[in-house]
């Protein structure tokens, strides 16, 4: 090309009868900058596909188009790389937590171009509910973008549910004397733990712990007779569990506890292990924690 820089191609409109479009902003500070362990805060959407898109395994088109910035325009190097991965739902609220696995029926292909196209044809009552995960290979700034999507029969466009209306925040590490390791372990009693205390009525309740992508970790939720004391062993099974040890990121399903008394425990897979995380303790009603010494 001598005079000019791009060449797009389009199709004609009227191929595709069912077809909606959005637009969005993804700032920098929104969810990790390295996405291969934790996709929960890059920005998602739900494909509702109709009885008829099912049944005549209709195909899906998705454009996505990043906003293209003055200085690109002027021939500066472009270092966003960006694509959208579809996930079948695997839960209520519809949201994706982890990258990849058995859930991801199609990984995208990471460009800098402004526009990526993707096509997934339907395959059976499995694919009723797709979710966009939109995703960056090394992300560096603030992203506007356009989402197109376009189908042959009646599908719908809309977002996962909404986090619970409460949020706590709590920054701590596993230190020397507090990284003892998962259940089972004899210095298990040694980590990191918090009270809270569930009111009448109960309350929903979810857990998200963030650490270090090379960690290994597990955050749960134990019902207790006194707050007071650390829990030494698992008597019972935890009211909340993250499940498997994972790198990086864990979270728990939404749960309706009951009223008392619950330790938080977060814990990394191999004992003595030290270093910073985060936990989020989301629920339906304001709750405290205390630190238990």
């Amino acid at each position: 090309l001598v005079y000019f820089q791009n060449l797009h191609l389009s199709w004609n409109p009227a191929l595709f009868q069912f077809r909606t479009t959005t637009h969005g902003f993804w700032p920098k500070e929104q969810g990790p900058g390295n996405d291969s362990f934790n996709v929960a805060e890059n920005p998602q959407f739900v494909l509702a596909m109709s009885s008829d898109a099912i049944a005549k395994k209709a195909s899906i088109w998705i454009l996505l188009s990043r906003h293209v910035e003055r200085e690109e325009q002027a021939g500066v190097e472009v270092t966003d790389f960006l694509t959208a991965h579809i996930h079948r739902s695997q839960n209520k609220s519809n949201r994706i937590w982890y990258p990849g696995g058995v859930g991801c029926v199609l990984t995208g292909a990471y460009s800098n171009n402004p526009h990526v196209l993707i096509r997934y044809d339907l395959k059976d009552n499995s694919d009723s509910k797709l979710v966009l995960v939109l995703s960056q290979y090394k992300k560096t700034r603030d992203i506007s973008y356009t989402l197109s999507c376009f189908c042959t029969e009646p599908f719908s466009l809309g977002r996962p549910a909404k986090d619970l209306s409460f949020r706590k925040r709590i920054e701590s590490q596993w230190s020397d004397s507090r990284a003892g390791g998962p259940p089972g372990q004899p210095g298990f009693q040694l980590n990191p733990m918090w009270n809270a205390r569930i009111p009448n009525g109960g309350a929903v309740v979810q857990l998200r712990c963030s650490t270090e992508k090379t960690y290994a970790v597990n955050v749960m939720m134990v019902k207790v007779d006194n707050s007071e004391f650390r829990v030494r062993h698992l008597t019972r099974e935890p009211a909340i569990d993250s499940g498997h040890y994972r790198h990086g990121f864990v979270v728990s399903d939404l749960k309706k506890l009951s009223p008392g008394s619950y330790t938080i425990i977060a814990s990394t897979f191999n004992r003595g292990q030290t270093g910073t995380f985060s936990l989020d303790l989301f629920s339906s009603v304001q709750l405290e924690l205390q630190l238990i010494g």
